[in-house]
């Protein structure tokens, strides 16, 4: 057996497979904030009857993202090469915000004078010019060790091409503080781009504490109940055991997120689907990500509570649209959604866990969407009259009803989620209408077929067990791991066999990081990226090439990517290769596909809904009751423990062989 977690911000999911691979139990609890691994002991602790003894965990959490997002971490020093004291001050010119009159830049995580320099230098190619003045990094870490900061980050000019200067600062800080954490910008991110490398390294350093912690705490409850290895969730998709996570924590900032965009590209591929737009609205927000041929988009610039993290991820928009989302009149008396959420303590007014401000989820209730005693299928009854009431208020400053209010709300959030796939889709040089919404979480289903009429999509997909598929999904997810290096040339002028040559390198360094890590060359596939820009740009595109790609052939692939993208090419201008990127990844086979085990009887009821302003009768089905084949015109809605699925007038829902839903809009 293996069991599969993933705390979400209000709630924390649990999936059980056999040792055949097939869904064993289920569970879903409320979250814990302030210490999410007591929701995972309570997940676990409901499976009673089942023997866990041996059973790995595979664990995707927030806990890594909250830590940055509440600046809650250690006391927190930066070494830097001489002359370099303000990277992490000075910033990029540009703004995030671009009208704003009392703009601030985003406040770094070390305070200016926890930074110290020192003498060293390397040139472009990593050749020394400056050696490293060993006694001035003594004094530097003794400094910052008695103004009681406890964790280092270390980054040298250049030192992607040669961390040994870096290095040394690790050994030295060993020798006379080491009980200090250290994260070095070599490890973080090989990469050039001073102030993002600085960055990254920074919140590397901040988080490390609060993960070994966590992960520590972890450990111990599921070595006193006899279980097997913790790994976690990359935010790049992949899976890495917790050791691995201890060194380099940086990896696992969107590791909830990551894993259900992986459940849902094994489902929607076993269904025949390559081309999906993910939508993953939980209690706290919704998490979108467009995927293509099968593969998920990444990215190599995100950033964190406007903080800069340049690191392989998934390519995930976020947006405050969740169901504990708080509805509020802004400043000037318009309605706005989020993004302030009622997380899971005290949750929406409905929850009646002491909640007074009206959210998606009271407004889905107040609409009879969700019905109160079919919350978790039964296990936690909501109250409707507290969600009217909490309605009522706002509802009274607009002149408007609880009901048509409550419309007000279901239709802005489907807005700003419509506008988070418009992000990852049409800006990014796809259209939405070409994919397949494959929608998941608790609330994710009942606003997909809203939000796909906003986009042009015709189609959603639901899957079985849609409010698990994050826990799903770390289960199914390969075992990965992604380097990558900084070498700057120019296509034409690299010989034949440089390319190659690079790589080879990389697979060298990532093969030996894998050994290390019990995992055998055995069934490693090896995937190739390149970074390429044309001469003069400021910013690169990645695009997978094959092994053995010869550089005519990268400046031919990076033409067509760059006219995809942005509408157009320069064939005759020079491109350069910047970055080497090199994935390994190690697919998982014993995972079978999430299905409803159909009851038999169908259950059916005719009861009213808030649909246009109006009520009108809609038709209530049970999930598990659906056969596959089944068929049912909107208005319904369709429930089941995890989630409930709307399927408005112009749609109809359809039970595939695989128990998945799918949700077509009428001509």
């Amino acid at each position: 057996m293996r069991l599969g977690v993933e705390c979400g911000g209000t709630f924390t999911d649990l999936v059980l497979l056999d040792d055949s691979g097939r869904l064993a139990a289920t569970g879903k609890v409320f979250s814990t904030p302030s210490d999410p691994s007591l929701a995972v002991l309570e997940a676990i602790g409901a499976l009673q009857a089942v023997d866990l003894r041996g059973a790995p965990l595979l664990h995707g959490s927030t806990v890594a993202t909250n830590a940055v997002l509440e600046r809650k971490g250690p006391r927190l020093g930066l070494i830097v090469t001489q002359g370099f004291r303000d990277v992490l001050e000075l910033q990029r010119h540009d703004r995030d915000v671009m009208y704003d009159l009392h703009y601030r830049k985003p406040r770094p995580l070390v305070r200016r004078e926890l930074v110290r320099e020192v003498p060293e230098r390397l040139d472009a190619g990593g050749k020394p010019l400056i050696a490293l003045d060993e006694r001035a990094v003594r004094d530097a870490v003794a400094e910052l060790a008695a103004l009681g900061v406890t964790s280092i980050a270390v980054c040298f000019l250049h030192s992607y091409r040669n961390p040994a200067n870096e290095q040394r600062v690790r050994e030295i800080v060993s020798e006379i503080a080491p009980a200090l954490d250290v994260s070095l910008s070599s490890e973080v991110v090989a990469e050039f781009r001073e102030y993002e490398r600085a960055s990254s390294t920074t919140v590397d350093a901040f988080v490390k504490p609060t993960v070994d912690g966590y992960l520590s705490r972890l450990e111990r409850s599921l070595a006193e109940r006899g279980m097997g290895e913790l790994s976690m969730m990359q935010s790049n998709g992949g899976v890495v055991p917790a050791a691995y996570v201890r060194r380099r924590p940086i990896h696992v900032l969107l590791s909830g997120p990551a894993a259900g965009v992986a459940g849902a590209v094994a489902v929607a591929t076993a269904a025949g689907i390559d081309d999906i737009v993910t939508m993953d609205m939980g209690g706290t927000s919704t998490d979108v990500c467009l995927v293509t041929g099968g593969r998920p988009q990444i990215t190599t610039e995100s950033m964190i509570a406007r903080i800069p993290v340049k690191l392989s991820m998934v390519d995930i928009a976020t947006v405050g649209a969740g169901g504990g989302s708080i509805a509020a009149l802004d400043p000037g008396g318009m309605l706005q959604v989020g993004p302030r959420s009622a997380g899971a303590d005290p949750g929406p007014a409905c929850y009646g866990r002491g909640g007074t401000e009206p959210t998606v989820t009271d407004a889905n209730v107040v609409r009879g969407l969700i019905r109160p005693g079919h919350f978790l299928g039964g296990r936690h009854t909501l109250d409707r009259e507290a969600a009217l009431s909490s309605l009522g208020v706002v509802a009274a400053e607009l002149g408007r009803t609880p009901g048509q209010l409550a419309e007000d709300i279901f239709r802005i959030a489907n807005v700003a989620m419509a506008g988070a796939i418009r992000l990852v889709s049409t800006e990014r040089g796809h259209d939405p209408r070409e994919h397949t919404l494959v929608a998941y979480g608790g609330a994710g289903p009942l606003h997909a077929a809203a939000v796909a009429d906003e986009l042009g999509i015709t189609t959603v997909l639901v899957p079985p067990h849609a409010g698990l598929m994050s826990a799903y999904g770390l289960l199914s997810s390969d075992f990965q791991r992604r380097f990558a290096v900084t070498r700057v040339d120019e296509l034409d002028g690299l010989a034949p066999g440089e390319l190659a040559e690079v790589f080879g390198e990389l697979l060298a360094d990532g093969m030996a990081e894998l050994a290390e890590q019990g995992v055998g060359p055995e069934g490693v596939v090896v995937e190739q990226e390149l970074d390429l820009r044309y001469r003069g740009q400021g910013f690169e595109l990645t695009l997978p090439v094959p092994s053995g790609v010869s550089p005519q052939e990268a400046a031919r692939l990076f033409h067509e990517t760059h006219a995809q993208r942005y509408g157009h090419s320069t064939p005759d201008k020079a491109v350069q290769v910047v970055t080497y990127r090199l994935t390994l990844r190690v697919p998982r086979t014993d995972t079978s596909l999430p299905a409803v085990a159909v009851e038999p009887g169908e259950r059916h009821e005719a009861l009213p809904v808030v649909i246009g302003g109006e009520e009108r009768v809609c038709a209530f089905v049970w999930r598990a009751s659906l056969p596959p084949g089944f068929s049912v015109e909107g208005p319904a809605v369709v429930e089941e423990d995890t989630s409930t699925t709307y399927v408005p007038p112009g749609w109809a829902a359809t039970v595939d062989e695989a128990t998945n839903l799918r949700l077509t809009r009428g001509a």
